[in-house]
């Protein structure tokens, strides 16, 4: 690198940006859940809307997205393939037409009472690199930042 570029950037050090750790934390994270979680086709956010409606039970669109902090576009799309997978069942709220509502089938009732102990597995080996008061610091600060 020359000295002028060296220069431009002014310290700036990608390794050292919050959301270049952040991203490659979940990187590894998500390394972490596909290589315990045993269905190949369930990804980490596809998991949180799961349990989500799981603990929520039957609940809006926009109610899960805001739990999950998932985008309504993005939203439909993961809801989509979950019904297609026989998940979920997505119907109209009977009440107001335009809103859909989303709960889950036995087999993802199922689905998350199976892959829960798993997950939990997968949160201690993304934290395993600290050690446990690190551990604390590292969650409370990440509620912190994701709470605003």
């Amino acid at each position: 690198m020359t000295d002028t570029k060296k220069d431009n950037n002014a310290g700036y050090e990608l390794e050292n940006q919050i959301g270049h750790l952040l991203r490659r934390a979940y990187q590894r994270h998500t390394s972490i859940f596909q290589g315990t979680i045993p269905d190949e086709h369930l990804t980490t956010v596809q998991f949180a809307v799961l349990v989500t409606i799981h603990d929520e039970g039957e609940g809006s669109l926009m109610h899960i997205g805001r739990l999950t902090a998932i985008d309504h576009a993005t939203l439909r799309g993961i809801t989509s393939r979950l019904k297609q997978r026989g998940l979920i069942r997505i119907r109209s709220n009977p009440d107001d037409g335009r809103e859909r509502l989303l709960s889950l089938l036995p087999a993802g009732e199922e689905m998350v009472r199976q892959y829960i102990p798993a997950a939990q597995r997968i949160s201690e080996l993304t934290l395993a690199p600290l050690n446990e008061c690190e551990q604390v610091a590292a969650l409370h600060v990440l509620h912190k930042l994701a709470n605003g």
